[in-house]
């Protein structure tokens, strides 16, 4: 068995792993990334739709990626009450491109890249199999999704997921999406993609997505795509000397389930975090901290919302809309694709109060919720 040394360990080399090792990398530190796939960001299962602000959080964008423009969406309710906004909103990105090109610039910057190398578990508190080789670590990040096997063998749960699907499909691109709510928070969706479009779904493993998908569009199928999402952030992120990040993190977006915003985000707090090349876990202590200082509010309200939608029959949820509907203007100009809980704390406190108590129980635990992450 191969030895081997280094600094950093990261374990995944997705959007998340490949850009935390160009940042330790850039830092000076000896990284080395370790991949379980022969080719970076192939197969992917993103929809590839980015908001602005997550845009402006990589690090690094290149306008090549751009596939096109959202510049408007529709919601449509179960039973069909539609809400639209009309303004730039994000934009849809080659995701294999994406990611290749930021493994590449974190191996520009002298991290070691080991591609066809899976986490095969840790032979002691510094040292893990990987692929073939054995390496001592000063420290092991788990990128590796959300199946991760090195949450798993710090004896962290195993957290819940949704599937997401998504058909690919002939026709005109566009510049605008549509999604459509099926039964609570989950939903079909219509957007650009390449020369044509994709439509997709996200809900339980066991709920019939492909049939929801020909509810928003029945053209016929040219290929298929698919994968699993966490279904809700960990309280902790971090153990001895192993930290995660992304997906095996659960940082995601609570309603919308996007994950590169947060997963960047997580990134760039890291890198600082253990720039002070100090004791190791209280660096991870202060990414932990300071991740959900800056994300925490966006998190405990948007999961408290989904909790809220998924108790909801769909005539109830069709009310929402109507409430929402009559705030159109205000919808259009708070909504963002980053922010998604920004239109309910500009709502008036009446109409806050209309919806919270359009089903007390779906309420109650919602707030329950909240509570719950409050006090994690």
């Amino acid at each position: 068995m191969k030895k081997l040394k280094t600094d950093f360990l990261i374990i995944g080399g997705g959007i998340s792993g490949s850009s935390l090792a160009y940042l330790l990398a850039k830092l000076g530190f000896d990284v080395t990334i370790a991949e379980k796939k022969s080719k970076i960001g192939y197969p992917h299962h993103c929809s590839g739709i980015l908001g602005l602000e997550a845009i402006s959080e990589l690090v690094h964008f290149d306008e090549d990626w751009v596939l096109s423009e959202i510049n408007w969406a529709r919601f449509i309710s179960p039973r069909g009450i539609s809400l639209e906004i009309r303004k730039p909103l994000a934009k849809v990105v080659d995701r294999e491109s994406m990611d290749r090109d930021t493994w590449e610039m974190a191996l520009s910057e002298g991290a070691k890249g080991l591609l066809s190398s899976p986490f095969k578990g840790f032979l002691s508190r510094d040292e893990a199999r990987v692929g073939r080789s054995s390496i001592h670590f000063e420290a092991l990040i788990g990128a590796d999704g959300t199946l991760s096997k090195v949450s798993e063998l710090i004896g962290f749960e195993k957290l819940p997921f949704e599937l997401g699907i998504q058909r690919l499909l002939r026709g005109r691109p566009g510049n605008g999406y549509i999604v459509k709510i099926i039964r609570g928070s989950k939903f079909t969706w219509l957007q650009p993609w390449r020369e044509g479009r994709k439509a997709g779904a996200l809900g339980d493993p066991k709920d019939n997505l492909l049939l929801w998908t020909y509810s928003i569009s029945d053209e016929r199928s040219r290929g298929y795509e698919g994968g699993l999402l966490p279904a809700k952030t960990r309280r902790r992120f971090h153990k001895g000397k192993v930290a995660l990040i992304g997906d095996a993190a659960g940082q995601i977006k609570p309603i919308s389930r996007g994950g590169v915003l947060l997963a960047s985000r997580a990134a760039r707090i890291l890198a600082e975090s253990v720039s002070r090349r100090e004791d190791i876990e209280r660096a991870f202590r202060r990414y932990e901290s300071k991740w959900w200082r800056i994300n925490g509010r966006e998190i405990i309200l948007g999961r408290s919302i989904r909790i809220y939608l998924d108790l909801l029959s769909p005539s109830k949820i069709d009310k929402i809309f109507s409430l929402l509907k009559e705030d159109e203007d205000l919808l259009e100009r708070e909504f963002e694709v980053d922010r998604q809980t920004a239109l309910l704390l500009a709502l008036p406190a009446v109409k806050i109060l209309k919806l919270a108590t359009e089903d007390i129980a779906a309420g109650a635990s919602a707030i329950a919720e909240m509570i719950k992450y409050i006090v994690r």
